[in-house]
């Protein structure tokens, strides 16, 4: 296995960006280093402890940060003032603040490749080159997947998240996210992350939750970040982040699990056809878990080509 040793951050902070909304921010690596951006998934999910360890702690200086009501990020859950314009303007502002001048690579899965698209779109000049995993575009069509097409693969757990449901899913589970009664709202969470549970499991992906104890607040918070992505349909025109690649000529490089089926491989392939720069490198057996798996692996021998070419 070509993943890196454990590491601990040698900065952290808490970073006010204003309308509300404090980032918890930490750093890793050698500071100075070539410099990277890692962008979570969700919408709404965080960083972890092994989102470091993809990068030689010895080459790289990697920012990482807890999205707009993520993690450890204030307020908890917080949707107001909570866009993918203001994401993608908390990326610059996090890079000014830190004093990071040159370009760095930007290395961003599921949620997180829309993220780095649209950062690279509006900041071209900040961007040395793109590191895609479990492509995710925002489109209708691949919410649509995950809230009814699954029902294929997962019935007995598609038929547990419809349960009650008449009418449009993301709709009803977004009010059932808001409700004043905390057993509605936490109920409506963890049936939505047992459905994402049951997805990641297709095709024998490692599996979270079962007997891990919830935290249902974080479980509520992550939520409902989640669901007023999707119900303003991720802040973007259905089709606009693959309007926009186009223009993208950072050196890109994609890599797709074969067995993904929360975003499966079509919307990568249609992101590569739009990029002809860019690389797309399928990993067979590889789902959309990225942690233990072929896509892991993938990724770090990535980041070890980055480090090489540059020397």
């Amino acid at each position: 296995m070509p993943i890196y040793p454990q590491t601990e951050p040698f900065f952290s902070e808490m970073l006010d960006v204003g309308q509300g909304h404090q980032l918890h921010i930490e750093r890793v690596g050698r500071q100075g280093g070539e410099p990277v951006i890692f962008l979570h998934g969700g919408p709404g999910s965080s960083i972890n402890a092994n989102h470091r360890r993809y990068f030689d702690p010895e080459y790289f200086d990697v920012v990482l940060f807890d999205q707009r009501g993520c993690g450890k990020s204030l307020p908890r859950g917080g949707t107001a003032n909570n866009t993918l314009a203001h994401l993608v303007s908390d990326i610059h502002v996090i890079k000014k603040h830190l004093r990071i001048e040159r370009e760095w690579t930007v290395f961003g899965g599921s949620w997180g490749s829309a993220l780095a698209l649209a950062y690279a779109f509006e900041y071209p000049n900040e961007v040395k080159e793109l590191v895609l995993r479990g492509v995710f575009l925002g489109s209708e069509s691949e919410v649509s997947w995950f809230t009814d097409g699954l029902r294929r693969f997962i019935p007995e757990a598609h038929q547990k998240f419809i349960e009650g449901i008449d009418g449009n899913v993301v709709a009803t589970y977004h009010s059932w996210l808001q409700s004043e009664e905390s057993t509605i709202a936490i109920d409506a969470a963890n049936r939505w992350s047992d459905f994402e549970v049951a997805a990641m499991g297709i095709g024998g992906a490692p599996k979270s939750g079962g007997s891990t104890r919830r935290d249902h607040l974080s479980e509520l918070a992550r939520s409902r970040v989640h669901l007023h992505y999707l119900i303003n349909n991720c802040f973007l025109e259905d089709g606009e982040l693959l309007r926009k690649a186009v223009a993208i000529d950072a050196p890109t490089v994609i890599i797709q699990g074969g067995q993904d089926m929360i975003c499966p491989p079509f919307a990568a392939a249609k992101l590569h056809e739009r990029m002809p720069a860019s690389e797309l490198k399928i990993i067979p057996d590889g789902g959309h878990a990225a942690w233990g798996t072929g896509v892991a692996d993938a990724l770090v021998l990535e980041m070890d080509r980055i480090k090489n070419n540059l020397g």
